[in-house]
């Protein structure tokens, strides 16, 4: 068995890969319990990955070879900060969790807040641009036209303390409001782009190497008795759901 297991790893690897896939965009069809097993087994695999990585890269090299190796028993204290997290889990005592919360979203916030001012405030320094300068053509004075009235008309939606019963107020408000939903919808399609990008590369992973394995397999069983297997899960899946469909009258 571990020879078998030995000489036929990659096309194995390659089975269960895709069996993953199908069993994840299972979920398109209907709700199911194939599709939430792998969901588990996804989260239970990223969370021993996410807690194996934590400890490989974080703890073990910048915390506890320092204090132990090195003799920089100073560490220990930022351990003994970090177990009052776990205190969350105890009723008596949860104050302490709150306590090492609150420090540190204190010190984080006061970090995002510098981080803020230093990335976005030069670029935002940078965007003002002159409308017309030596060197300038007459595409990028338009450019920054373009800008400065966009820039000004979504700002113009969020000044709430003066009335926009005003006829020039409320067009450029109504303006301001379309050029936030075209940027919103944006990002949205770019969202959405993200998610069609994963499904091109599984698609891709199926066509260029799950059906091929699936070809050099045909002769030695291995595709016979796994293709009998999903035909069985498909088709009590497909009985499952007439016979759900039946009860309920839909």
């Amino acid at each position: 068995m571990a020879d078998w297991l030995s000489a036929h790893t990659g096309a194995i690897t390659i089975w269960c890969a895709a069996l993953c896939t199908f069993a994840i965009y299972s979920v398109l069809y209907a709700e199911n319990k194939f599709y939430r097993l792998f969901e588990h087994i996804f989260l239970g695999l990223a969370t021993g990955y996410g807690v194996y990585i934590t400890w490989s890269e974080l703890l073990l090299p910048k915390w506890w070879q320092p204090m132990v190796v090195d003799g920089q028993w100073y560490w220990i204290f930022p351990g003994i900060l970090g177990s009052m997290f776990f205190f969350m889990y105890s009723r008596k005592h949860a104050w302490i969790n709150r306590v090492i919360f609150g420090l540190i979203m204190g010190l984080l916030s006061g970090g995002i807040f510098r981080e803020f001012y230093e990335l976005y405030f030069p670029q935002m320094g940078a965007s003002m641009k002159p409308i017309a300068a030596p060197g300038m053509s007459i595409w990028d004075s338009l450019n920054v036209v373009v800008f400065y009235i966009i820039l000004f008309s979504a700002m113009s939606y969020f000044f709430f303390s003066f009335d926009h019963k005003n006829v020039a107020i409320k067009k450029t408000t109504s303006a301001g409001r379309w050029f936030l939903m075209i940027g919103f919808g944006a990002i949205f399609g770019a969202t959405v782009m993200g998610r069609m990008t994963l499904f091109i590369g599984r698609f891709n992973f199926l066509v260029n190497e799950w059906v091929p394995q699936v070809r050099s397999d045909w002769s030695s069983g291995i595709f016979r008795i796994v293709a009998g297997l999903a035909a069985v899960a498909l088709i009590a899946l497909v009985i499952r759901k007439f016979r759900r469909t039946n009860a309920t009258g839909e």
